[in-house]
């Protein structure tokens, strides 16, 4: 419990990167000892959103182009494989489900929303695979990238092209088309995160151009 509501706040940039997270705040927060909530700090380095500083503490790690590169193609290759393993169990409740969730998307603003609603509309599929250790790990990383979605996006729109491969997505499921399916998830992960990184390396560039 204390892990997911970190987790959370962390990848909604409530709590902001290089922020402490101090035990003893944290246990009186939510009235357990240290011991539970040494736990949840564990878990969340896991994880790679906190790190351990000796003598220092635990602080949310900072964002960097690197790790969101490699958080991207974490999910680059593990995703086509739970779409491809998915394809042949998806039911038409799904494939409406998944219509629903691009409604939905459109008829919001909040970026947060957003991001949640898509983990959501891509896990309707994934799920049919019936790999949850996998689904599991693509979470985590998805949850993590988020934070850095919310940064690049809170100076930019929600790329209209994303509910476009949306749909494109559900139109090969659809067809039954595993590997046109596998190919397009791949190419959509890595064109919305090209977005991230580009903003990323920017905003790196800047700081190291800084006095």
């Amino acid at each position: 419990m204390i892990a997911d509501a970190l987790r959370d706040a962390i990848c909604s940039g409530e709590i902001p990167p290089g922020a402490p997270l101090k035990q003893d705040e944290i246990a009186a927060e939510f009235g357990v000892s240290h011991t539970p909530v040494r736990e949840a700090l564990k878990a969340l380095v896991s994880e790679g959103l906190a790190v351990l500083h000796h003598n220092r503490g635990c602080f949310v790690s900072d964002l960097s182009s690197a790790v969101a590169r490699e958080l991207m193609d974490f999910r680059a290759v593990l995703e086509p494989k739970l779409a491809g393993w998915a394809i042949d169990r998806l039911t038409e409740a799904n494939i409406e489900h998944g219509r629903q969730l691009m409604m939905k998307i459109d008829k919001t603003s909040n970026p947060l929303q957003r991001l949640r609603l898509a983990a959501e509309f891509h896990t309707v599929i994934y799920t049919r695979a019936n790999r949850p250790f996998f689904l599991e790990q693509v979470n985590r990383a998805r949850n993590n990238l988020n934070r850095y979605w919310l940064l690049a996006w809170s100076d930019q729109t929600f790329p209209v092209s994303t509910q476009n491969e949306h749909q494109k997505i559900l139109d090969l499921c659809v067809a039954r088309d595993r590997a046109g399916l596998t190919a397009f998830i791949e190419q959509h992960i890595m064109t919305s995160g090209e977005v991230v990184l580009r903003y990323l390396q920017r905003m790196e560039a800047d700081k190291a151009a800084q006095p």
